[in-house]
């Protein structure tokens, strides 16, 4: 089957990219379906994160050359665009040449092949900015673009992230010739020099900044927590289920919600398992080895309130809902072949039978397929949190 793409309007493609970040799970995909609570668990726990994030400098970089677009003379919309990737661009090549062999930077492939990203930095960090009250309205990049070329007053801005697309054009040529300065951007680390003094690690200014950002902005989660208590032993860990070690430290509300969210990856591991039996016509030597594992705690694994994370999550969709608790029932029970049986229907539910592997078993041979435990963009908030304490001067992991 062929996919197209219908650019409808700028909000709707800021829409879908921000649904295709989510829906990434380091190359995963989510062949039974499980994305809705997969995703919103790792919102709950680390909000202003996701899986295309590289490092937490970017979260300066990014509002710096916004800076640098405000300041610019020529207000013309297409310039800005084109200066804006070119800031990007010139980023990327600094933190290469000081470095070759860093991680993290994006676009770092692109540029050894002579090419440029199609998801900048800005795009990518978009969603985070705002998150994290750097960028201070709900708007997209490319309506704050517009406001930059057409400078209209402060108090059309804030009716800008309620406003119709289909109004931007006219909107902003009623808005062009208004001069009054708009403060959109909260970086009071900005340098007109910051492009000339380029690290790809934050200074300790930068680090400080951002920490109190983002545990003003995201008080109630982990992320926050983390950060507000110097839990630094947490970049030791490799995985989400590693932070039970000092799970005992969270608070009530965030430790409940970790035991649920740890619960529900050790009841999709078992599904996971099986639908890798399934694919492989039972010829996967792994998933035969770990489900062999694990059987005689099936229903252990199965002993989680399925209820209360719909509830916590506000998950609406009844056949996701269906098949959880219908796969939990049948867990408990010991019904393997139903639960297989359970785990083919739902994968033809969502793309059919053409595309589903359960339904052309042996074709992918023994590779593994739909991942195995849910790591709730830990890995991507880790490199996030380990920038942020390096900061500081004290660690250096």
């Amino acid at each position: 089957m062929e996919i197209g793409w219908i650019d409808f309007s700028n909000t709707e493609r800021d829409k879908i990219n921000s649904i295709l970040d989510l829906l990434s799970e380091q190359g995963v995909l989510d062949e039974m379906g499980i994305a809705q609570i997969r995703d919103g668990f790792s919102n709950l726990f680390f909000p202003g994160i996701t899986t295309v994030q590289t490092r937490a400098k970017y979260f300066l970089i990014v509002p710096y050359a916004l800076k640098n677009l405000e300041l610019n003379s020529t207000k013309n919309y297409s310039n800005l665009k084109n200066e804006l990737k070119n800031l990007e661009e010139r980023s990327a090549r600094i933190f290469l040449e000081k470095n070759p062999d860093e991680n993290g930077v994006i676009g770092s492939q692109a540029i050894e092949q002579g090419n440029w990203v199609k998801r900048t930095p800005a795009s990518i960090y978009w969603a985070g900015l705002r998150t994290f009250r750097i960028f201070k309205t709900d708007i997209t990049l490319d309506q704050y673009l517009k406001i930059i070329a057409t400078k209209p007053l402060k108090d059309d801005i804030s009716k800008l992230g309620n406003r119709n697309d289909n109004q931007d054009e006219a909107q902003d040529d009623k808005d062009a010739g208004k001069t009054q300065s708009i403060h959109l951007l909260n970086i009071p680390t900005y340098e007109k020099d910051w492009i000339d003094n380029l690290e790809i690690k934050l200074t300790k200014e930068e680090g400080a900044f951002l920490k109190e950002q983002i545990i003003s902005s995201c008080e109630d989660s982990l992320l926050a927590f983390i950060l507000e208590n110097d839990l630094k032993e947490i970049l030791e860990y490799d995985s989400f289920s590693d932070l039970e070690n000092i799970s005992f430290k969270f608070p009530e509300k965030i430790k409940y919600s970790f035991e649920l969210a740890k619960d529900f990856s050790d009841f999709v591991v078992v599904l996971r398992i099986l639908y890798n039996i399934i694919a492989s016509d039972g010829e996967n030597e792994l998933a035969n080895r770990r489900f062999a594992e694990i059987k005689p705690y099936l229903k252990d694994r199965a002993d989680l309130d399925l209820k209360t994370i719909y509830s916590i999550l506000k998950i609406r969709d009844t056949q996701l809902k269906a098949f959880l608790l219908k796969a939990q029932e049948l867990m408990k029970d010991e019904k393997i072949e139903d639960l297989k049986d359970l785990i083919i229907k739902r994968e033809i539910s969502l793309k059919g039978e053409n595309r589903s592997k359960t339904c052309h078993p042996g074709e992918n041979g023994d590779s593994w397929l739909a991942g195995y435990d849910l790591n709730y963009r830990f890995g991507n908030a880790k490199t996030i949190i380990k920038d942020i304490f390096e900061s500081e001067g004290e660690t250096n992991v």
